[in-house]
């Protein structure tokens, strides 16, 4: 059976960002071929848990379901979005135009559900956003399809895939201390189109076979990856692929690939320079013995 929800929020007028203009709670459980679409133009809007505060929204609401078709367009500023998705085979569509947005999605946070054979897309027209997407939290995200566009300066994402680990500690990976559990995220491709000045890109992936594909182009942005390997990867695959197109000067490039049994690959075309005391910098850590290395 087939659900399907239009939602459109529209008003005349902006309050101050301390105070939401129209709230959106949805809950959903168990449903299969679901379609959700909201769309709320203007400021200050909230998509989240009903029992939230809204001048403090800290609370997410929760849809749970096979096949769920999932749209949403926020377009305004100070905007935010906070919602556990969860189920296989699913499609998630973000669009978010204005600035000062908040966006914190769950999708199987809690590892009840797989993520597999899903697509993912975020295109984000604006500055000062902020992004965390925790996706299949120590589940398996196999075969899926992640797309990210931004046009615009100062947003800041966390993106972590089939890992234990959340965004609080996601800066230690990159360190000399920390080790990393997660499950599988076979086969996912991941686009990251970026075009602007100031923005930072934090991103943990645990999978066997993980291919990225970055442009960049613009001023003072900087990238942390990591790929975490997989004992179940065999010892002649591919392992985690990144391609790295950056364009632009004072860019701060850390990748590492901690994979065990198997290959890396690195692609890198950059352009751009920096000053003696401003660099452009690029470090690169593969270790085949998947234990703790970083820049």
């Amino acid at each position: 059976m087939k659900y399907s929800v239009l939602i459109l929020v529209l008003f005349g007028f902006a309050l101050t960002s301390h105070a939401a203009d129209n709230q959106i709670y949805i809950t959903q459980t168990n449903a299969t071929n679901s379609q959700i679409d909201i769309e709320q133009l203007g400021s200050g809007n909230i998509v989240a848990d009903n029992a939230s505060n809204t001048t403090t929204v800290d609370a997410a609401m929760n849809i749970n379901g096979t096949g769920l078709n999932f749209n949403l367009d926020q377009i305004g500023s100070s905007n935010k979005f906070l919602a556990d998705l969860n189920g296989n085979d699913g499609t998630y569509n973000f669009t978010f135009t204005g600035s000062s947005n908040v966006f914190t999605g769950q999708l199987n946070a809690a590892g009840t559900y797989n993520m597999n054979d899903f697509t993912f897309t975020n295109a984000v027209t604006g500055s000062s956003n902020a992004f965390t997407v925790n996706i299949a939290e120590d589940a398996d995200a196999n075969d899926s399809d992640i797309v990210w566009a931004f046009d615009g300066a100062d947003n800041i994402v966390f993106f972590n895939a089939a890992t234990d680990y959340t965004h609080s500690n996601l800066a230690s990976l990159f360190g000399s201390s920390g080790s990393v559990t997660g499950a599988d995220a076979d086969n996912m491709n991941l686009n990251w189109n970026v075009d602007g000045d100031d923005n930072v890109f934090k991103v943990a992936i645990s999978s066997p076979f993980v291919n990225q594909d970055w442009d960049i182009d613009g001023d003072n942005n900087t990238l942390d990856y990591i790929g975490i390997g997989n004992a179940n990867a065999s010892s002649d695959a591919t392992g985690h692929t990144s391609t790295i197109n950056i364009t632009g000067d004072y860019w701060d490039v850390d990748l590492i690939q901690r994979s065990t049994n198997n290959n890396d690959w690195v692609n890198i075309n950059a352009s751009g320079s920096g000053t003696q005391g401003s660099h452009a910098t690029l470090c690169i850590v593969q270790n085949d013995s998947g234990s703790a290395a970083g820049c």
